[in-house]
């Protein structure tokens, strides 16, 4: 499996959930989306990650910096419904392996040609391209139209299999309550996401919301992969819109990459930080 499409996958896994921040507590909160038809935001997301495998019985590392940005735009709310468009505006990339250095830029076209040809081929394809999600005020995802993303439909998938959107529970939380919800991805896609939710922090204007979840999958583009892992961190999200502020997120897995018909073992590590910001 490309390590590219890795990247991806535990990236926009990652924007599922995530970060921290101290706040005064309140006895209780109902946590919800409450937006409206043209609210727009922006959201930068930092990862750092590590990939481990061992090759000719040596262990070699994948060292990988990227820099997600999307725009988030409410088409319109209809009883609890709630239509977004979601348009991936650039993305960087930082890649370290076998003592040499790539990076892609989709912003600098000087990035797309020699040794990043290929990972700029991929990416390019998802610039300036729009994702429409529905999900209703808690944040449970009905409907998804990524068929604009790529024509790579397994990519696309993984892309999306995550989102920067907390799952809500029904009624008031207080503090220390937790919830659990299973994250369902796309039905073609294998990804498999469970997560605990607990209340940490609240008063009127913000909550601070500890993640814990386990990450499962079998296939990947069209590869066996036997994945598991585990995922921790924090998000901090606005009580009167729901929407996220700033987040970190830990993930560890563990898979099979095949190459040449051989399964090599490897480990990812990574962390992702998420900022969101209403423009408008």
């Amino acid at each position: 499996m490309k390590s590219k499409t890795i990247s991806v996958l535990v990236t926009l896994v990652s924007f599922l959930l995530i970060s921290n921040i101290s706040l005064v507590a309140q006895k209780s909160v109902e946590l919800k989306y409450n937006l409206e038809t043209g609210d727009k935001y922006e959201f930068v997301s930092d990862l750092n990650q590590d990939i481990s495998f061992e090759a000719g019985g040596t262990t070699m590392t994948l060292e990988q910096v990227m820099t997600f940005k999307m725009t988030s735009v409410v088409d319109g709310i209809e009883d609890n419904i709630i239509d977004k468009s979601i348009l991936f505006d650039a993305i960087k990339m930082n890649q370290k392996i076998f003592g040499m250095e790539i990076s892609y830029d989709s912003d600098d076209s000087t990035t797309w040609t020699g040794m990043t040809a290929e990972v700029a081929k991929e990416m390019n394809k998802i610039i300036g391209k729009t994702a429409k999600i529905a999900m209703d005020n808690k944040g449970n995802i009905q409907e998804m139209d990524i068929s604009e993303l790529t024509d790579n439909d397994e990519l696309t998938n993984n892309l999306t299999s995550g989102n920067t959107y907390a799952v809500y529970p029904e009624g008031k939380v207080s503090i220390g309550d937790s919830w659990e919800t299973d994250i369902n991805p796309l039905k073609d896609n294998d990804m498999k996401v469970h997560m605990k939710y607990t209340l940490l922090k609240a008063n009127r204007k913000h909550a601070v919301i500890g993640l814990e979840g386990n990450l499962s999958g079998n296939e990947i583009q069209g590869e066996q992969i036997n994945l598991e892992g585990a995922t921790v961190g924090e998000m901090t999200v606005d009580v009167k819109t729901g929407m996220l502020i700033t987040s970190t997120l830990d993930i560890e897995l563990a898979l099979d990459i095949e190459q040449r018909g051989v399964k090599i073992p490897a480990n990812i590590v990574s962390t992702t930080t998420t900022t969101a910001t209403k423009i408008n």
